[in-house]
């Protein structure tokens, strides 16, 4: 009778020692131990954001939902009620509010933007700001980045033919933005291009992207470098003057990193292998992560080890010439690939495995208390 109490009152503490899974009944995810009861961080976070929903700033933009969140801050829908249109906006951190030179920076490069029109290149419409915030006016793209939906591939990367036109869309619109409005992105990469429903790429942050870069993943200030590392040119990475040539790097070490789903140098002492290492073929790189098909065509691996030249000379002189080199189809031929129906078939997956997940959860915490011996008591 004594040893069922003792058996009882042991199998009691452990469970009063187990921690308790606790998962938001709203959005389904589990809540972090440390969070404050009945607080899911996340859901805490967009009641907060749709709180401030529905209100006007600058006098003239009604907040509607936001679009992204990150180290620049918060994107969000707004309606432009002097011009009656959606617009994006991009609100800029403290930091660069409060100081003057960061500011004066964006206003020049936000304001020679204005004039970048084209078809596959985000139109920024405004800069607007106060004593306490600012943000950028800008095209409103319904859509995903290539980013995001590289992410939702399976093995996490695309095949050549899948992406030829949004290359060609690129292409042209850098093409565009360097030979005729003689402007230079600085921080091109696959988060900053957005597909939308059409299926038609779109650039973003053209030519104010050294100013906007989030502070964890740039390099400014130092030696006047700016962009994203595992994207930067080797001259870039020197401070040496921006040119035309740091785009092309950049669209090669993007177009690496959407058929094998690494940027070409990713780990370990990054700077001196960009500066210094040849990055493995897209091939060997896909044979490492075990992504199948292995096998890239042989003129793409050629035309972006061109791109990813240590030697300015030996990159191709226009993203025009990328475009012939990889032959391209035309800029104006439509996808089948659009964000709708690469996300279909990500949210079927995601919900079967999610309710896997929580279904293996219940059922571990169904499942009988083992007796502890003395033994295997931990103490803090």
């Amino acid at each position: 009778m004594e040893f069922s109490v003792v058996k009882e009152r042991r199998a009691r503490a452990t469970l009063e020692m187990t921690p308790v899974i606790r998962v938001c009944q709203r959005c389904g995810t589990e809540i972090p131990a440390d969070a404050p009861e009945g607080g899911c961080p996340g859901c805490l976070l967009e009641t907060a954001l749709d709180a401030a929903s529905r209100q006007m700033v600058f006098g003239r933009y009604t907040l509607t939902k936001v679009l992204g969140r990150g180290g620049m801050g918060i994107v969000w829908l707004a309606h432009d009620e002097e011009l009656e249109r959606d617009v994006a906006l991009k609100f800029l951190p403290d930091l660069m509010i409060q100081e003057r030179a960061l500011l004066d920076q964006l206003k020049r490069e936000t304001k020679r933007c204005l004039e970048l029109t084209h078809p596959h290149i985000v139109r920024i419409h405004d800069f607007v700001h106060d004593e306490r915030s600012g943000c950028i006016s800008m095209e409103y793209v319904n859509g995903e980045t290539l980013s995001n939906l590289r992410a939702e591939k399976e093995h996490r990367v695309f095949e050549p033919h899948e992406i030829a036109v949004w290359l060609a869309q690129l292409c042209e619109a850098l093409d565009y933005a360097h030979n005729r409005a003689k402007v230079i992105h600085r921080d091109l990469k696959s988060a900053n291009l957005m597909v939308n429903q059409r299926g038609d790429l779109k650039i973003t942050d053209f030519g104010i992207a050294r100013s906007l870069a989030d502070p964890a993943t740039r390099l400014t200030s130092q030696k006047g470098r700016s962009g994203t590392l595992v994207y930067m040119s080797p001259q870039q990475l020197n401070g040496e003057h921006g040119t035309h040539l740091d785009d092309i790097y950049s669209l090669g070490a993007t177009i690496y990193e959407l058929l094998t789903s690494k940027p070409p140098f990713y780990s370990g002492n990054i700077d001196r292998q960009i500066c210094e290492r040849v990055a493995p073929s897209m091939t060997e790189r896909r044979k490492e992560l075990d992504i199948e098909p292995a096998s890239v065509p042989k003129i793409w691996e050629e035309v972006t080890a061109a791109c990813l030249a240590k030697d300015l000379s030996r990159r191709p002189q226009s993203a025009v010439e990328v475009a012939q080199r990889l032959q391209l189809p035309s800029a104006q031929t439509r996808t089948s690939l659009t964000p709708l129906k690469i996300s279909a078939h990500t949210r079927q997956r995601f919900r079967k495995n999610r309710l896997l997940f929580y279904r293996s959860k219940i059922e571990a915490r169904k499942r009988p208390m083992p007796t502890l011996r003395r033994e295997s008591r931990t103490r803090f």
